[in-house]
């Protein structure tokens, strides 16, 4: 029996009260129960932190961890690790600069792919990565912990590199994705969006 495919997360410092617990890992660690991922999940605070991480992810001994899940609070086209510390996405891209080559960026915050195709292609283009999917609009923690779930199921297992678009223009899922501003780019140039997913499948 094939193993599940691997996510390596880094998740921000999403709120300054320190006593504050939300956090992705229970979705992580559902969907592990399930047998349906492998994760790893890291807390980065800092941009040295988010590199160190990022630096080991790409490591042939991770190689397996082929879906790099940023769950980092955000804006248009920028990261918020924590406060003070945001980086814009051609600083993340520069932290991968050529060594992401097939990988599958998910970033599960809100508006950050709010930005230009060219942003987004450029991100594709620096770090190698194969495509990369994610939010525009500012979303909400349970209803995108729902989608999450299929979402790094698809990332993590299918063969196909649009595998996790079909899922997201599916009659079942396109209204969520619609409702949360589902983006998904690849290394091509070409973007997709629901709901024009929806519209070309006939839903």
């Amino acid at each position: 029996m094939a193993k599940p495919g691997g996510v390596f997360c880094l998740e921000g410092q999403w709120d300054d009260d320190l006593a504050h617990r939300g956090s992705v890992l229970p979705t992580l660690e559902l969907l592990e129960r399930l047998g349906a991922i492998r994760f790893i999940h890291r807390d980065t605070a800092t941009p040295a932190e988010l590199k160190f991480f990022v630096d080991r992810w790409l490591t042939a001994k991770y190689a397996a961890y082929q879906v790099g899940f940023f769950a980092i609070d955000g804006s248009p086209g920028r990261l918020c690790l924590s406060k003070p510390y945001e980086l814009d996405l051609a600083e993340v891209a520069e932290l991968m600069a050529g060594r992401a080559d097939g990988k599958r960026l998910y970033f599960g915050t809100g508006s950050v792919l709010r930005a230009s195709d060219a942003t987004l292609v450029e991100l594709l283009r620096v770090s190698g990565a194969s495509m990369l999917c994610g939010f525009t609009k500012r979303i909400d923690w349970l209803e995108s912990a729902a989608f999450e779930t299929v979402v790094l199921n698809r990332l993590a297992n299918s063969d196909k590199v649009n595998g996790v678009e079909l899922l997201a223009r599916s009659p079942r899922w396109a209204p969520l994705a619609e409702h949360l501003g589902f983006r998904v780019v690849y290394r091509n140039g070409e973007s997709r969006r629901v709901p024009a997913m929806r519209e070309r499948a006939g839903a």
